[in-house]
């Protein structure tokens, strides 16, 4: 199973499940029912070693035409043909539309909407909740974040075995490239996004890692950004005060940097970097990994984010399969990944290898501690069929750094059919949950704490299983959003049944 982890109401309303090669089914968080999505046709052989995951900032994407207005989107790039309003309500359960970011090149803007309305066909005309701030002209360009559906199939290498679907328009991809993937898959799979809309529990998605002072777009919701200080064809300055001001030395190496208005260098807008290196705080000087295609002005608006990557460990390795969903290569100076593509260097390998049970733990919803001891970069990997915990450090080198076997409180081992899923909603972004299996044991609910690592049995009892242990990632939670107030909801699937559980946590 697999789910948006956008902290607002942008999240896409569904969690998925790969039942099998052939059955994508969906669980609708509103209506609370299930249905089935798609025949996602995959190659290989179902069973352990197969995953998915989702990735919320990839959507359909497109150029702007003219004929726009401040409130009505024409576009020009063919795309599924879609029906009348289907992208104004997001899984008939009466929410929001899907959010549009519409990147105006000859503003310099980039400001997000939601859809209420859209005309039928490949090329359909687009009304917004509320006037931008700029009237779109031919050349600007549309991203819906919507999402997408990665699926990972094991068994050998085949065509089909990588595949995506697309929610807005419910378009599933041709094979994706499985060049640099294991040849065979036959026990386990650990995937984790890395999505620029993930952000820590008191930023919006779209700000980023550090709320900046500069307000860049408001629509029910205000939407912050860093403001720059210089610039150069290879770098950007950060503020002197306030926002970036205290970072430490390469603390968000390898992360991206995005801009989001530049109204003296219109055309910058929109673009995304990789930093190489920065300097400390303040005005650190973020060294990129390539070239601005647009130089920034010293005037740009910028945010730091997540590099919009997806990191696998799979069958009984130490190496970091590492696959670039982002439109063009990403670069940090080192290495560099091409549009949807592997690499297998890009990031540094493991201490040990993976085994049946094993999860990556990621902690980009906390906001760190005074000293910094818990960071955004880290990234903590239960190794499986042991108590060892591994923890990745994204920013700690070129190809960042792995710790390994970290100390924890609470060590527990992971068996095989345990599976667990990040909650960065309520709680301060903390908690990851675990269902570590042990059949008809009372207790097997825990969450481990990202900040302060500590794993903990949960109050529970309900959700005791038996039987013969399924390996897969059964677990997948998602922000329940009640005004103000945000929960933490896990969805369980039991062990090769068709029932499912769900814990709200409120403490």
């Amino acid at each position: 199973m697999c789910s948006d982890l956008r902290s607002d109401v942008s999240r896409n309303p569904y969690v998925y499940q790969l039942a099998s090669a052939t059955v994508l089914n969906r669980f609708n968080i509103v209506t609370k029912a299930w249905q089935f999505a798609l025949n996602p046709a995959l190659a290989g052989t179902f069973g352990a070693g197969a995953s998915i995951v989702f990735a919320p900032s990839q959507g359909l994407k497109g150029a702007i035409g003219a004929g726009s207005t401040a409130s009505s989107i024409v576009t020009t790039t063919a795309m599924t043909a879609v029906g009348v309003n289907m992208l104004a309500n997001r899984g008939g359960s009466g929410e929001f539309g899907f959010k549009i970011r519409i990147i105006g090149k000859a503003s310099g803007k980039a400001e997000e909407r939601w859809i209420v309305g859209n005309s039928a066909g490949a090329t359909p005309t687009f009304a917004l909740d509320n006037p931008l701030t700029f009237t779109p002209v031919d050349g600007d360009v549309y991203e819906i974040l919507s999402g997408r559906v990665f699926m990972f199939n094991a068994g050998a290498t085949a065509s089909n075995r990588w595949r995506s679907y697309e929610t807005a328009s419910n378009t599933l991809s041709n094979g994706l490239s499985v060049v640099g993937l294991p040849a065979t898959v036959g026990t386990d799979t650990a995937l984790v996004a890395l999505d620029e809309q993930y952000t820590p529990y008191d930023c919006e998605p779209g700000e980023g890692f550090i709320k900046g002072g500069f307000i860049y777009d408001q629509n029910l919701t205000i939407r912050r950004a860093l403001a720059a200080t210089a610039a150069s064809s290879t770098t950007l300055t950060g503020q002197a005060s306030n926002g970036d001001a205290s970072v430490l030395e390469n603390e968000y190496r390898n992360f991206q940097i995005r801009i989001v208005q530049d109204l003296v260098n219109p055309s910058a807008v929109g673009q995304r970097a990789i930093i190489a290196s920065h300097t400390a705080g303040p005005s650190a000087v973020y060294t990129l990994g390539s070239s601005w295609d647009v130089t920034p002005s010293a005037e740009a608006k910028f945010v730091i984010e997540y590099p919009n990557l997806i990191l696998a460990r799979s069958t009984a390795t130490t190496t970091v399969y590492t696959w670039n969903y982002n439109d063009a290569t990403v670069n940090n100076g080192t290495n560099n990944i091409a549009a949807n593509a592997w690499s297998t260097t890009y990031f540094a390998a493991a201490p040990a290898n993976n085994a049946l049970g094993c999860m990556w733990a990621p902690c980009y919803g906390i906001r760190p501690d005074a000293d910094k001891n818990a960071r955004h970069s880290f990234i903590y990997f239960f190794r499986g069929q042991a108590n060892t915990l591994d923890r990745f450090d994204l920013a700690g080198g070129a190809t960042g750094a792995w710790t390994g076997a970290v100390p924890y409180d609470g060590a527990a081992t992971i068996t095989t059919g345990s599976c667990g899923g990040y909650a960065p909603f309520a709680n301060e972004g903390r908690f990851f949950y675990m269902n570590i299996y042990a059949a008809s044991a009372a207790n097997q609910i825990y969450r481990f704490d990202v900040q302060n690592s500590t794993l903990a049995p949960m109050t529970a009892t309900d959700w005791v299983q038996s039987g013969t242990a399924a390996a897969g990632q059964r677990m997948a939670s998602y922000c329940a959003i009640d005004g103000k107030d945000k929960y933490d909801v896990i969805l369980l699937m039991s062990h090769a049944t068709t029932i499912s559980q769900e814990l709200v946590t409120l403490i």
